[in-house]
């Protein structure tokens, strides 16, 4: 009879515990709702979206983004990256309690014309989406 060996020390692996790598110039990414506020606000829900003709104009970026590296979507300006959340003076929405400003927050832009966007941060490979913007106040440019 053979002896078992012991069980490895440490093997559990917790959630969202490692640290965010800087993204490598032909990565692609990947999209997640795991944190998505779905209510009407100062940012939209999806049933909003839909309602408004604004989801297929979603699916359909978040298609094109998936089959192109960040260098190219960067270049092209499908996505902008802010590195941190907007300062409280910049921007309409206010930073969920369960995220953190510091987290490498960003936009997918052009979205069905030029003011819809969707907010959400970056971690490793992955678009964690928030917030849907229809009339860009996440960030809001000057004119």
């Amino acid at each position: 009879m053979s002896k078992r060996s012991s069980p490895l020390k440490g093997a559990a692996r917790r959630e969202d515990t490692r640290e965010a790598q800087p993204l490598k110039r032909n990565q692609y990414l990947s999209f997640s709702f795991k944190y998505f506020k779905d209510q009407d606000d100062v940012g939209q829900s999806l049933a909003t979206w839909a309602s408004g003709d604004l989801l297929a104009s979603l699916i359909a970026k978040l298609h094109h983004i998936s089959k192109v590296n960040i260098t190219e979507l960067q270049t092209e300006k499908s996505i902008t990256n802010y590195r941190r959340f907007p300062p409280a003076d910049k921007t309409h929405f206010s930073c969920p309690s369960d995220l953190s400003k510091d987290d490498s927050w960003g936009v997918i832009r052009n979205i069905g014309g030029q003011k819809q966007r969707v907010a959400g941060f970056l971690r490793d490979n992955i678009f964690y989406i928030v917030f849907l913007d229809r009339d860009h106040k996440f960030w809001p440019t000057d004119n």
